[in-house]
């Protein structure tokens, strides 16, 4: 007989589980999206509109409305709305109190309702704020419905509102159509073009350096950042710090800061100008732009021989050759610079003591860091402002929201070439890009480097190329 009562209890349960019509109402549960957008902080921002209408509860039980983002194998579950009967919502609250790891299905809800009112109506602004991620750029929108007793939740829908949200952040361009020859090549090739993994991670260690040629007073070694061309030397050390500020950069692995003599006068001389310089560049960063406590590694070189010869073998000066011949066979201590002295009567030295000795008089910083793991929005603004911020895979983030053979997709394996010349990746890729838009010239200016030729991994999109310059010549 109580198995017989049992059974009853948990038909008519059921029953009262449903929304029940009310006069002039149209139960259960309604849910509008009025907004989805990507904000400039890299964080997504769903609004919604829910109504509830004449929701009924047993006690013991309750209603739990999960919004849902799903995109593929991506799931993320928003924090639901629930709806409580009074014991249920007591039982909930006790079993969280005797143990607040217990994981209790709901109980991370945005909004609750205990003990819903026969007929009564509830309105419900939903608004959620959380990190935006690649996958979420085409993700749907989906809300399940689940029934939950004290031990186990069941659910009783599962229905997609929006197929795809089309979730854009603001700083991405605006796609352009692909022309009729990127179409043909796309057609033909796309499935056969190679794109490689880049194997740069985005953890790895960076390093960036800025040159000050910084005016001094006579005999000076103080840094006066108003005085002579200094305001702008400054500007881009400023600039510099601001930007990696800016990135969420905030300690440095290292900071080393060389000052650097030119060779006129005695070297014991210039070997201590060119030290405290370095030492008053180093307290200069350090009171403006330094964590407190940061360390920095001064280093100093009395006469700068080896950037002096490096300017004047490219500057293509008549004197060059015979310059860098003394400087190349004469010492330090043997002789070099009264050598220098004696070309042409003193013209030339007068040349590079006018010409090239300036430069030599710098300070350079040297920042190692640990870069700040960067949101796909973020990536997508440096990308155009800062590129060398950001990794390579970082920047491939990026073309995934520019369908294949659009200039906009190839416009980031471009500035990625760009900014990493020497990473055959970079070039293998930028090639490949141009070629789903049928452009072999541009492919090739990155596809006929001797170190690109000579990796395997480009043999493919180079006989790509090839079958495209030979399809160009026969439609002349």
């Amino acid at each position: 007989m109580k198995i017989i009562l049992y059974i009853i209890y948990m038909i008519c349960a059921g029953w009262l589980l449903l929304p029940c019509p009310a006069k002039g109402q149209e139960p259960g549960i309604r849910l509008s999206l009025t907004d989805a957008r990507v904000d400039d902080d890299d964080s997504l921002t769903i609004r919604l509109h829910i109504v509830l209408e004449d929701i009924r509860v047993p006690s013991s039980q309750s209603l739990i409305f999960e919004p849902r983002l799903v995109s593929g194998e991506h799931i993320l579950a928003l924090p639901p709305v629930v709806v409580s009967g009074k014991r249920r919502a007591r039982y909930d609250a006790r079993a969280h109190a005797v143990d607040p790891s217990t994981q209790i299905p709901g109980n991370n809800y945005y909004h609750r309702i205990v003990a819903p009112k026969k007929q009564a109506r509830y309105e419900l602004d939903y608004i959620r704020r959380i990190p935006y991620t690649g996958w979420m750029r085409n993700a749907g929108l989906s809300l399940r419905q689940i029934s939950r007793t004290c031990c186990r939740g069941r659910v009783l829908a599962d229905d997609l509102l929006t197929a795809d949200l089309a979730l854009v952040p603001p700083c991405v361009k605006e796609v352009t159509g692909p022309s009729p020859r990127a179409v043909m090549a796309y057609n033909r090739y796309n499935k056969e073009i190679r794109f490689l993994i880049p194997d740069d991670a985005p953890a790895g260690l960076r390093t960036e350096t800025a040159i000050a040629y910084l005016d001094y007073r006579q005999g000076g070694v103080r840094v006066e950042p108003e005085f002579g061309k200094n305001p702008e030397e400054l500007a881009y050390t400023d600039s510099l710090f601001t930007r990696l500020h800016e990135a969420g950069v905030t300690q440095f692995r290292q900071v080393m800061v060389t000052g650097y003599a030119s060779p006129e006068g005695s070297y014991q001389h210039n070997e201590t100008l060119a030290r405290q310089r370095a030492e008053e560049f180093r307290a200069y960063i350090s009171r403006r732009y330094l964590p407190e406590g940061c360390p920095v590694i001064c280093n100093s070189v009395a006469e700068d021989w080896e950037e002096l010869r490096r300017m004047v073998a490219v500057s293509g000066k008549p004197y060059s050759q015979a310059v860098c011949f003394i400087i190349d066979n004469y010492g330090i201590f043997e002789g070099r610079e009264n050598y220098l002295m004696q070309l042409d009567n003193g013209a030339v030295y007068r040349k590079l003591l006018h010409d090239f000795f300036p430069y030599l008089r710098r300070v350079e910083l040297r920042l190692t860091y640990e870069p700040v793991a960067v949101g796909d929005a973020e990536a997508a603004r440096l990308l155009y402002s800062h590129p060398e911020m950001l990794c390579l895979a970082d920047m491939y983030r990026v073309a995934r929201y520019y369908p294949p053979a659009t200039e906009q997709h190839r416009e980031v394996y471009v500035i990625a070439a760009e900014t990493y010349p020497e990473n055959i990746v970079a070039q293998i890729n930028a090639a490949a890009a141009c070629l789903l838009l049928g452009d072999a010239d541009t492919a090739r200016r990155y596809l006929d480097r001797e170190d690109v030729q000579a990796d395997p991994r480009s043999a493919i999109n180079r006989q790509i190329m090839l079958e495209l310059e030979i399809k160009k010549e026969a439609d002349r």
